[in-house]
């Protein structure tokens, strides 16, 4: 990043002097170089890194202040006779989340999702996160928590502590259940104040921590020491006081957490919208979006689509070498060169550039079409003739999901998480082996031809409604399991309640008499 801003800086001043301009050495363009630098410096790793560890600790110390202060008035409110925790029809739900929209993953679409669907049907979702859009909040919705820039990816940011309003929250409100998204770094804070009050906590973790830092964080003890503190205040306390644990498959939760978590795990539902329909809007749909985001005017050439962000762990690049380049060229034995089609890519991120100086190199019809909003994806989809994904990183692939219930057939890497959601589901021959471009030019082969006949046939069903209602069915099982102990704290608190009144009763008396 300091490479680049260095550069434009460089190139800025040049230009700059050559025309004349004031902006110039000593003008407004050396100043606009020097706050990109700080920019840069204020995003980095380890400065974020060392700013989180200074001000943890104090805020976290804050937010436990304000959390007690919170429970000491409910025991006024007690005392006093004011009704606490009432029993209602619908839930109370609480959702804690660094993911939301304006992001554009997977997981920000899941927990939007989800708490639409639990809305619609009638529950009070309450939730907090570090960012929301405007448009779409309402006053259920708190994007309070403390956070930093991620470094790893500028447009979303981490939570680094509760903050006072949630402690609040917390500390005064009743709640049925509260779903708290990993990663977090605010995870040991809820977990011990829920376990102190006996609120179930249903913990969902949805990203591969130990790949996803190797690969971002070059310096190992940084990486190592972030692991550490990763595992020291959320992960390790989400096995301890979680009451349940889940994760989009249960290969990727028994490996993240442990099988001696076996009997806590669970497989948190996944779906898409409805929006992801094999039936066009417009009967020129597919010609249109082939002109005029593939490039291409024919229904003759065979266009590969891609959705993901473009970042190391994707390995978005392992797909070139198959690729038959511009000018021909002569396929080779183990499979080089021998997919002819144009390859079409939705999505940014750090690689692109990388990415791109590589297509040119190897002289390959590649498409790069940057961010694309999510409503517009479905048109690409069903334009496209096969999607592929060559991520060994993800928890579940929700753009595979989506490909196929637009109709286009997903060629898919043989991986444990893969492997436990499609093996059942869709043809081997469009599996394949990430070391093998043999294997994935024949896996590509055999979607594109039939591949949207047999999907016709065979169509994939799984909905954001259905999730949340499994979902639902997943809080309801964290509220049974904790009921013997939210029950003995009751009977507990009922006691200690009627002994204060007698004993407050009696020194009245006493003081009367």
């Amino acid at each position: 990043r300091f490479g680049v801003w260095f550069v434009r800086g460089a190139l800025h001043r040049r230009s700059a002097a050559a025309m004349g301009s004031d902006e110039g050495p000593g003008g407004r363009g050396l100043r606009r170089d020097i706050s990109c630098w700080i920019a840069a410096l204020r995003t980095h790793y380890l400065v974020l890194l060392i700013f989180t560890v200074i001000v943890y600790f104090p805020r976290l110390c804050l937010s436990y202040l304000v959390f007690f202060l919170a429970q000491l008035l409910r025991l006024v409110a007690r005392i006093t006779g004011v009704e606490t925790n009432r029993p209602v029809q619908n839930r109370r739900i609480l959702v804690i989340t660094d993911y939301l929209p304006p992001q554009t993953h997977g997981i920000a679409i899941r927990c939007h999702a989800y708490v639409k669907h639990m809305r619609a049907q009638g529950h009070e979702v309450v939730v907090f996160s570090t960012a929301y859009e405007a448009s779409k909040e309402t006053s259920f919705d708190h994007p309070n928590i403390p956070a930093v820039v991620n470094p790893f990816n500028l447009n979303n940011r981490i939570g680094y502590n509760p903050g006072v309003k949630l402690a609040w929250y917390l500390g005064a409100h009743s709640w049925d259940v509260v779903h708290l998204f990993f990663p977090s770094l605010i995870g040991s804070f809820v977990l011990t104040v829920c376990s102190w009050r006996r609120i179930p906590v249903y913990c969902s973790h949805h990203v591969e921590m130990q790949i996803f830092a190797h690969k971002h964080v070059p310096f190992r003890p940084v990486c190592e020491f972030g692991m550490f503190m990763y595992n020291l205040i959320g992960k390790w306390p989400a096995t301890r006081w979680g009451t349940l644990n889940a994760a989009p498959t249960l290969c990727f939760a028994r490996d993240h957490l442990g099988k001696e978590h076996e009997e806590r795990l669970r497989r948190v539902p996944s779906g898409t919208h409805d929006v992801f329909k094999s039936e066009a809007d417009d009967p020129n749909e597919r010609s249109d979006v082939r002109r005029t985001r593939f490039g291409v005017d024919d229904e003759k050439t065979r266009v590969i689509l891609m959705v993901q962000r473009l970042s190391g762990e994707k390995g978005t690049e392992r797909i070139f070498p198959a690729l038959k380049p511009k000018d021909g060229g002569k396929a080779t034995s183990d499979g080089e060169g021998s997919v002819d089609a144009v390859l079409a890519i939705a999505g940014d991120g750090p690689s692109r550039q990388f990415l791109e100086a590589e297509a040119k190199k190897r002289r390959l019809k590649v498409v790069f079409m940057g961010n694309v909003p999510h409503q517009e994806l479905p048109r690409l989809y069903r334009a496209a003739d096969c999607f592929v994904t060559m991520s060994l990183s993800e928890t579940f692939g929700l753009t595979c999901l989506e490909a196929m219930m637009c109709g286009c057939p997903a060629v898919i890497p043989y991986c444990d998480v893969f492997n436990e959601i499609w093996d059942e589901r869709v043809p081997k021959t469009w599996r394949y082996d990430i070391k093998s471009i043999s294997g994935l030019a024949s896996a590509i082969s055999a979607a594109q031809d039939g591949g949207r006949e047999w999907l016709d046939k065979n169509p994939v069903k799984m909905t954001w409604k259905s999730a949340a209602d499994e979902l639902l069915g997943h809080y309801e099982e964290c509220i049974s399991l904790n009921s013997k102990k939210r029950q003995t704290l009751r009977d507990f608190v009922t006691f200690m309640d009627h002994c204060l009144r007698v004993a407050i009763c009696t020194m009245v008396a006493t003081f009367v008499l």
